[in-house]
């Protein structure tokens, strides 16, 4: 799996299992949610996403990886691509292409109205809902369009030493999700003694590290239903998931409903 989509899922799980009720300030929510309801309310709406995972040179390591993506959100219909993986979702299917790994995952609809599906967006919930006592939150205008709502770590408690969310104050739209964080490096354990004997100090060094989300080329295609169809992935012969011709190569997991299981494998 790549680093950047493990750290979007982690990202997500690690707040959400953190039990605390601090809230952001009232002005703070009230700017999200107008933005939350923006992308919950247009009608089909695409754009492009930039995802860059990096950190600082320590030891002679360092991260890099960036990741390109494209939404589209139609309401309850929607398709986007992360890196080599596809996802599309309408009425009554959810599916999703690993197209590296040649496997296709087909089940009901993840969500009601896809603008849940904004990236990252249950992570900023939890970020300025149950987190907030740990930052230092200001709020600006950057430009006569622009706004940002700025978390500085204020104690131990706090996941990230920076965080900044960048919008569009007029059209409620996002321009980019940063995060700064430090955390123990991961470094081989040879390299790791050495340091500690080198240095006179037994922890492990710690790197420092960023993700950044940028959302980009917004713009308001109206794509034909067609587009969301499932025939364009599979199709079904006596109750059996397959895959269309393009795909006749990859392995399905189906889960729809919930109780059956079918897998197919093309020899």
């Amino acid at each position: 799996m790549s680093k950047l989509i493990f750290i979007l899922v982690v990202a997500v799980s690690s707040l959400i299992s953190y039990n605390s009720y601090s809230q952001a300030p009232p002005s703070v929510l009230q700017t999200l949610q107008g933005i939350y309801k923006n992308y919950d309310s247009i009608k089909y709406l695409s754009f492009d996403v930039k995802f860059d995972y990096g950190s600082d040179t320590l030891l002679g390591k360092f991260d890099d990886e960036k990741m390109d993506g494209t939404y589209t959100m139609a309401g309850n219909k929607a398709k986007y691509s992360l890196g080599d993986i596809d996802f599309m979702q309408n009425d009554s299917f959810f599916i999703a292409i690993y197209n590296k790994d040649k496997i296709i995952l087909v089940d009901a609809p993840k969500a009601v109205n896809m603008g849940s599906q904004l990236p990252m967006r249950q992570q900023l919930d939890s970020l300025l809902n149950a987190y907030a006592e740990h930052y230092t939150i200001t709020t600006f205008n950057q430009s006569a369009d622009t706004g940002v709502i700025q978390l500085l770590r204020s104690d131990s408690l706090a996941q990230f030493d920076k965080f900044r969310l960048t919008y569009d104050n007029r059209n409620k739209v996002l321009y980019s999700l940063a995060y700064d964080y430090t955390e123990v490096a991961d470094l081989d354990s040879a390299v790791v003694e050495s340091y500690k004997i080198s240095s006179g100090v037994n922890e492990t060094p710690k790197q420092k590290k960023h993700f950044r989300i940028r959302f980009l080329n917004y713009r308001y295609e109206n794509f034909e239903a067609d587009s969301f169809d499932e025939n364009n992935y599979i199709w079904f012969e006596n109750g059996l998931c397959k895959p269309i011709t393009k795909y006749e190569d990859f392995k399905i997991y189906y889960n729809k409903p919930i109780t059956r299981f079918y897998e197919y494998n093309e020899q």
